[in-house]
Parts: C-alpha cells; structure tokens; sequence
C-alpha cells in the first residue's frame, strides 16, 4: 500500500526519521530510541533515549531562536519524541567546536584531557560514513565544492561561534562544562544560513563544572555511565534554568576585517582608471579589475551577535555604497 504523505518516509538515519509535515516547506523529525557510535560499530536501542534528545533539542533550538539565532527549529511535534523543523538544504559538512580538550584532539594532539583551550578551536569534517568523516582543511572544502554557491565558509564559521558564545554563557549558569560539540548546517528555500540536524547530548560533550559527571554520549560510547541517566541529569538542569544569563553588561573584544569593493559589472571610475592606467603600460592581460577598500576594526561588545549588529551597520551605513558596491566581512575573537 502506498504510504500517506503523513507517514512517507523522506530520508531515515541511524538516530532520527523525516517524515513530511503539515505545512510544505517543513518536515516531522522523530527521534529514535538508538544509541550509536564508533560510526555504528556499537548500538543498542535504549527505551526513552529518542524523547530525551527531542526534549533537550527543542529546548537548545527555542535558546538560540531566542538569541536571533537562524535555526531549522519550528517546534514540537504530536508525540513527545517529535520536533517540527524547516527543511533545508544539508550541507554535507560537520563543524567541530571545541572549548576543552577531549576526545580525538586529545590523541592527535597530545593535548592534556580536560585543559581549556586559549579560544574556542574549529574543526570540519567530510559528512560521509562511507569514507569515515575526514577532517578538512578550507582548500580541501572548496575543491570539493562541499559549499552551495549561496554558502560560504566564513559565514559558517561565524554561526558556529556565536552558537558557542551562547552556550558557554548558559551552561555555565547550571554549572556545566560545554567542552565540545558538533553541528551542521543547512540552507532554506531562500537560500539563507541556518543551524540544522539536533542540539543533543549525542553531539556535545557535558561535564558537570565540579565533578567532571558525564552527561553526554561519553556514557555510553566508553560505558562511563548510564546513558539514560546521564541524559535525564542535564535534562533536569535544562529545565530548571530559565533561559539565557544576561550578557548586556559584558565588554568583549572582536576583531573584523570589512572588504568593500565595486559591485561586478559596474565600472566605477576609479577602477575604470586604474584599469586604463595597466593596459596603457603594457598590461593587456588584465581583462577585468574592480578597485576596492579593507578595514580592520576592533571592537568591544557583549556578544558576537551584537558585534554582527554593529559591524553590518557600519558596511552597510558608512564603508560602503550600495549603489555602486558590496561587502563583505570576517568577525572574530580578537
């Protein structure tokens, strides 16, 4: 029997099934009760667990949404292991954040297991079972054209910092310790960034800030603990919290770096110039050259997101000419 659109399965993986949802552009995100890791070597299904995740995801979903955030996150779904999502268009990429050492980077690396880095670190992998999730270098990422041409890596760079700014200020007012997580990203219908995937202790590393309790898939992957457990302590402590600690008295500081130049196609008279200036003394060669302006900044402000506020208005505003010209920019830890 052919199945109903309610009940169509659109794409299932080892932890979570998409179904479609009531409105076009979304999809029905059930979360199983499947524990994995070591890329599938080790499974066990495990009653509850796929509640577990959709609770803790929805709650982590509606703290970045609340933050301005982009998220594929809709809302809850019929059932308690249920989330509504936006689809997106995957981006088959895997973005690292680590803020303390464990795991891999520790074996890599010899790095001591737990040591706080100076600055959150990056890392990407290759989102393919098939060839075991390679790490990535940027030149490795465009020479597989990984990126969409509406993407780019510095955008994506950006979202997965000011996810983790966030989440080092919210775990750290219940007292626990955001090591390191993973997350992916996506884009919607009209073309625009977004977090997808889950916000899951299957992806993150939690420690409690003064014992070092696991309260991630450690438990399971290395039996350090009870999964189910460990997945309720965080749970009760997520919940117990009522939302993001106020950052708006804090100083930060950022580093920017803005890049105006002329729009493509459109000869401003200083590239027209330049350009005729290079063919009279012999440059024949160069067909095409759009003049431009870069800007460095340090800033001060209480979040990469307000720092993202102040550092558009200012291309938008001041730097630049929408008329004749575009911007760009790169936003960091300074």
């Amino acid at each position: 029997m052919t199945p109903t659109a309610s009940n169509q399965i659109l794409a299932e993986g080892k932890t979570k099934v998409l179904r479609p949802g009531e409105q076009p552009e979304e999809v029905r995100v059930t979360f199983k009760d499947a524990a994995t890791a070591f890329n599938g070597e080790k499974f066990q299904e495990i009653p509850g667990k796929g509640t577990l995740n959709a609770r803790i995801s929805a709650i982590l979903f509606e703290l970045l949404n609340q933050q301005g955030i982009p998220t594929c996150f809709v809302g809850k779904g019929a059932s308690e292991n249920e989330l509504i999502y936006r689809n997106l268009a995957m981006i088959p990429l895997e973005v690292v954040i680590r803020n303390f050492a464990y795991g891999s980077v520790v074996k890599r690396f010899k790095f001591e297991e737990g040591m706080a880095f100076k600055k959150p670190l990056i890392e990407f992998f290759y989102k393919s079972d098939d060839a075991g999730d390679p790490q990535l270098t940027d030149e490795m990422i465009d020479e597989l054209s990984i990126l969409p041409a509406e993407a780019n890596l510095d955008a994506i760079k950006l979202l997965a910092f000011q996810v983790n700014e966030v989440f080092l200020n919210y775990f750290k007012a219940i007292n626990v310790r955001c090591a390191d997580f993973k997350l992916e990203v996506g884009l919607d219908k009209s073309g625009n960034l977004m977090l997808g995937d889950e916000l899951s202790p299957d992806n993150f590393r939690f420690r409690d800030a003064d014992t070092g309790q696991v309260m991630d898939k450690d438990a399971f992957r290395f039996d350090l603990a009870d999964l189910t457990e460990s997945y309720q302590e965080l749970l009760r402590r997520l919940e117990g919290h009522p939302g993001v600690p106020d950052t708006s008295g804090l100083s930060n500081a950022y580093m920017a770096s803005i890049r105006v130049q002329s729009r493509k196609n459109i000869l401003n008279p200083e590239s027209k110039t330049i350009l005729n200036a290079l063919h009279t003394m012999g440059y024949a060669s160069v067909q095409e050259l759009r003049a431009g302006k870069e800007f460095s900044l340090k800033l001060t402000a209480s979040s990469l997101i307000e720092a993202e506020k102040q550092i558009k208005t200012i291309g938008e505003d001041i730097l630049s000419n929408p008329v004749i010209e575009d911007y760009s920019y790169i936003l960091r830890l300074a």
